[in-house]
């Protein structure tokens, strides 16, 4: 493992590079991580592109919101970045798909200095766009990067331990507490560890009187995005840490946020109220929409929705 300062920057090919997907690797915390660059139409090296980092949707890898999205952005003339954090998808790193806001931060930061070093990213129209818990990420790396000139959120999730905290009953938490803390010392004592579902005790498919965000998971996750689809996609989660790292947390720091922002939210979301709470308590240029009608997961996929927020994002980003 590089325990150098700097990391070493691997080279691109710009003859290959082609509109549509492309795979390219970069170096973070002496690891190799793969990423997705999207390009535009008619893609031409020698010319400057607006260019996106987007961090995804936690415990996702790099196929499906960034797929997604990245081939809408690319679709509006911009080249966008989406990638597998350490321990996850094609990049390496153990413990695998080990969700940490730890390595989110470091990583995305050498992603954004990896694509600076590309010659056809314009550095003055730099932007971040996250979802889900990749909002709070993208947010947590902005504050104190000012190469990201504007920041957009889609259904941000920034407050994880609320979520986790209030998701489970007490008991359920305490057991989960109480392995996760067992399942630390064993990993650290043998380099072992195990897996449990992400989803618990969830019966597939979940029952009609199931809430509507667990019935959402389930059709995002095991139907129109699982592993059949995104075959390095894992529903299981290593027990040396929570389903949520309740550490992903940005409520603290908006009021802090002075970076031009853009917080998209769904009427019928779970999220709709922190996206508010995060949006009200920033302190920079800001813009608020909501799409009605669009829970959650309607805004990692479902086009009637998703499409007028993409919209709404070019045009933002078109301003800084």
């Amino acid at each position: 493992m590089n325990m150098n300062n700097h990391q070493e920057v691997l080279a691109v090919d710009y003859q290959q590079l082609k509109e549509g997907r492309n795979r390219v690797y970069f170096m973070s915390q002496g690891y190799k991580l793969a990423g997705d660059l999207y390009l535009p139409k008619e893609f031409d090296s020698e010319q400057k592109y607006p260019t996106v980092i987007y961090t995804r949707v936690g415990t996702q890898v790099k196929e499906q919101t960034g797929a997604t999205y990245g081939n809408k952005l690319a679709a509006k003339g911009y080249a966008f970045f989406v990638f597998d954090p350490r321990n996850f998808g094609d990049s390496e790193g153990e413990i695998r798909n080990y969700e940490s806001i730890h390595n989110m931060v470091p990583n995305t930061t050498d992603a954004i200095s990896f694509l600076r070093t590309l010659k056809f990213v314009d550095r003055d129209r730099f932007y971040g766009l996250g979802a889900c818990a990749g909002a709070p990420y993208i947010c947590n790396v902005a504050i104190g990067d000012a190469r990201i000139k504007a920041v957009a959120t889609l259904v941000g999730n920034f407050d994880a331990a609320a979520s986790l905290f209030g998701a489970y009953p007490k008991e359920v938490l305490d057991k989960m507490l109480q392995t996760a803390a067992e399942a630390k010392q064993k990993y650290y004592e043998t380099g072992e560890y195990e897996t449990a579902p992400i989803f618990g005790g969830m019966p597939l498919p979940p029952p009609e009187n199931a809430p509507k965000a667990m019935k959402d998971g389930y059709e995002y996750y095991f139907l129109r995005a699982g592993q059949d689809k995104c075959p390095n996609y894992s529903t299981d989660y290593p027990t040396v840490g929570l389903p949520v790292d309740p550490s992903r947390v940005f409520m603290n720091q908006a009021k802090f946020f002075t970076t031009p922002f853009l917080v998209i939210a769904g009427s019928e979301a779970f999220t709709r109220d922190m996206d508010k709470e995060v949006y009200d308590m920033a302190a920079g240029e800001k813009e608020w929409m909501v799409i009605e009608g669009a829970s959650h997961m309607d805004l990692y996929d479902v086009d009637k929705y998703l499409d007028p927020a993409m919209d709404k994002v070019d045009e933002f980003f078109k301003k800084y």
